[in-house]
């Protein structure tokens, strides 16, 4: 049987069933990044067919990022006390129902909706997986296993811009949605026949009251060194998912299909830098490789602004440039994740869900920024990178010392 956070750790999942156990894992952690994957080459065109500026546009990030973000305060603690497979369920449903209301839509303010709906279900996948890994894995293990998690979600999120270029080239933008729901079903069908109950869960009654378990993540430093780091660096992330599809499609009239695979290069820096992170925490520790990492997401995007500044800016040196800013976030983000989780082992949902809420109301910022802000150049992308790099490293050299 798969072993929870009270027993021996275990470092791969070795009982019978766990390797579609973790496979169940990794669908529900990376539905989020996918779904939206899927889309965003497709935005410049949902602009043209309902005639709207890339500021509304957006809200089809935004508000999935928003209801994302919303959807995990209630899923993490849920979980903790109804059970780890009630509270992916249900998620599935919704994220079922969203992709079909926006594959069927007529309106963009529709597509918003189905968004929005899409998003909360997504909520459940990502914050819940992050829980179960703890439940599986205990201490000891939850960071290697965490980094195989991001690697593996990074894979599909590279693809998703791929399938969705090639999509919407051959059949139109409502296809990405389709493939999101064929997606959403096979969550439900995981969930009904795969995924067991890791948590254990609390009677109401006992039961820390929410208020009282998010007041005292929040008063926690070290819960705060972690989950600022990885949220101000994940929005690093999104500047380029919200801001790249219009620089490459319409200022510099790349084939959607074609900014698929630039975009999927580019983000397979996340993939390589998550694959490398579970070697680097055996050689130098969690903090050593989350230093290095935000100093990447620092200096990649200056150099990048450089080269734009200069007259040297290339679709090559965009491409290795980003590489590098998202291997950066490949390298960081399973450490900071898994550092979450082991500042409080006992609200591990409340702690996954905080860190959900805060990366993706992040993440939504920083996407309706980029559509206002976008001028035709990939400089708004950039300049925002780099000062979210900055602020990441800053935050993280602050409150590094209270991390235990």
């Amino acid at each position: 049987m798969i072993k929870n956070a009270d027993n021996q750790p275990a470092i791969e999942p070795r009982p019978s069933g766990g390797i579609l156990v973790f496979a169940t894992l990794v669908l529900c952690t990376a539905f989020g990044e996918v779904a939206t994957g899927l889309i965003v080459p497709a935005m410049p065109v949902l602009g043209e067919n309902f005639d709207r500026p890339p500021g509304t546009i957006q809200l089809t990030i935004v508000s999935f990022a928003i209801m994302f973000a919303v959807g995990q305060l209630f899923f993490g603690p849920f979980s903790d006390r109804r059970g780890r497979r009630t509270a992916l369920l249900i998620g599935a449903i919704l994220t079922l129902v969203g992709s079909a209301i926006a594959a069927v839509a007529d309106s963009i303010w529709v597509i918003v909706l189905g968004r929005a709906i899409q998003g909360l279900g997504g909520a459940s996948g990502y914050v819940v997986s992050r829980a179960i890994v703890r439940d599986i894995y205990g201490a000891d293990g939850a960071a290697k296993a965490m980094a195989l998690l991001f690697a593996l979600m990074a894979a599909s999120f590279l693809a998703a811009p791929l399938v969705g270029g090639a999509l919407l080239d051959f059949v139109g933008w409502r296809a990405g949605f389709v493939f999101a729901g064929v997606a959403a079903l096979i969550w439900l069908l995981s969930a009904l026949f795969i995924m067991p109950e890791t948590g254990t869960m609390a009677a109401s009654s006992k039961a820390d009251k929410v208020l009282v378990v998010y007041i005292s993540l929040f008063r926690h430093k070290g819960f705060l060194a972690f989950m600022l780091t990885h949220s101000i660096g994940y929005a690093g992330l999104y500047c380029f998912v919200a801001g790249a599809p219009y620089y490459f499609i319409d200022s510099i009239g790349m084939a959607p299909s074609v900014y698929g695979v630039i975009a999927a290069i580019a983000m397979s820096g996340f993939l390589v830098g998550s694959f490398a992170a579970r070697a680097a925490i055996r050689c130098w520790g969690s903090r050593r490789v989350i230093q290095v990492s935000v100093a990447l997401m620092f200096f990649s995007p200056v150099v990048l602004a450089g080269c734009g500044l200069t007259g040297w800016l290339s679709v090559p040196v965009i491409v290795i440039l980003q590489f590098v800013f998202w291997f950066g976030g490949g390298f960081l983000a399973p450490n900071t994740a898994a550092g979450v989780m082991m500042s409080h082992p006992k609200a591990a949902g409340a702690a996954a869900a905080v860190l959900g809420f805060v990366q993706m109301c992040a993440a939504a910022v920083v996407s309706l920024t980029q559509g206002l802000i976008y001028d035709g150049t990939l400089l708004p992308v950039v300049g925002m990178q780099a000062a979210l790099g900055l602020a990441a490293w800053l935050v993280w050299m602050r409150l590094r010392r209270y991390v235990v």
